[in-house]
């Protein structure tokens, strides 16, 4: 008994020297904020890109470097299911002026092909929430 009262002694003499330690003054470091914008990278269309003719890529890259802030905020989001006719109508307007033609077709099929994927994936997974749902 005697050993467990002097572990308990022990144990809070280490609880009073902890606190002590505690309160004493820590020197802060200030970390600057970096502010990033819309990336390239962070759009479904630029993921897809990188699995793409390099060509096509760094084409489609520089038209996005040159969009407006508003369109690439945009492009950040994942599409609305109504909004993907919108989505596509702005790679249209920004891709046609800016590439070749064979450029812009090979964009533009990787576009609509992921688009038709993404439709895809959301129906499917969609009826299986359905499935989910009913009473067994």
């Amino acid at each position: 008994m005697t050993g467990l009262i002097s572990d308990a002694r022990i144990a809070a003499k280490v609880f009073v020297g902890m606190r002590g330690v505690r309160t004493e003054d820590k020197v802060v470091m200030q970390i600057p904020i970096i502010k990033s914008g819309p990336a390239f990278y962070g759009t479904p269309e630029g993921c897809m890109f990188t699995h793409r003719d390099k060509d096509v890529h760094d084409a489609v890259w520089e038209v996005y470097k040159g969009m407006p802030y508003e369109d690439k905020r945009t492009l950040c989001f994942s599409p609305e299911p109504d909004r993907y006719l919108l989505r596509v109508q702005l790679w249209e307007r920004e891709l046609e002026p800016a590439l070749p033609p064979r450029q812009y077709h090979k964009a533009m099929g990787a576009i609509l092909h992921q688009y038709v994927r993404i439709k895809m994936y959301q129906a499917s997974r969609d009826k299986a929430k359905v499935r989910m749902c009913q009473p067994a």
